[in-house]
């Protein structure tokens, strides 16, 4: 009977150090169709959250997001996320929308604008209270900076890292990540 308590106990020790998966959480496209993150297990996942300014550096941000994608082809699902704290309003889906899908194809899922920093608090999505809490995600306690802000998570569910804003597409450490 003490050894049947010990693997008892063994095991709920073992699951208070559970980490969930990416996988339970789902997103809603930009047009408005819910995604559960189920449909990319096997995939390398590349989560970036998007500018919500219509400039030439966001306008090359976006051709860089999209050559990525055409570059690493099904093995890579890109998510692509406009952040309520970065400026995304109801106001201007329709025009972020358009601008979007103008630079980046369809197989690229841009989601509906996201609460996607700590503290949004309760407000935060789900997906990047994953990303964010080491709690959540085992390896990092990393907080959303403002947009360009990339996550990357391996073909297992496990988050690999994540970069800064101001690390460029065409940097090194991105070239690391995909060699």
């Amino acid at each position: 009977m003490t050894k049947i308590s010990l693997v008892v106990l063994s095991f709920l020790l073992l699951s208070m150090t559970y980490t969930e998966s990416i996988y339970t959480y789902s997103v809603k496209s930009i047009e408005g169709v819910n995604k559960p993150l189920t449909a990319y297990q096997g995939k390398k996942l590349f989560i970036i959250t998007l500018p919500t300014v219509q400039n030439a550096s966001n306008d090359s941000l976006l051709t860089s997001i999209d050559s990525l994608r055409i570059a690493q082809g099904n093995s890579l699902q890109i998510i692509a996320v406009p952040s309520y704290e970065d400026g995304y309003t109801m106001a201007n889906k329709t025009t972020l929308k358009n601008w979007y899908r103008t630079k980046l194809n369809t197989a690229i899922l841009i989601t509906e604008g996201l609460y996607t920093r700590k503290t949004s608090g309760t407000q935060q999505h789900n997906l990047f209270k994953w990303l964010t809490d080491k709690n959540k995600n085992g390896h990092l306690n990393k907080d959303v900076t403002g947009a360009r802000c990339k996550f990357f998570v391996w073909t297992d569910g496990e988050l690999l890292g994540a970069l800064a804003p101001q690390t460029k597409m065409n940097g090194t450490a991105m070239r690391n990540l995909f060699e």
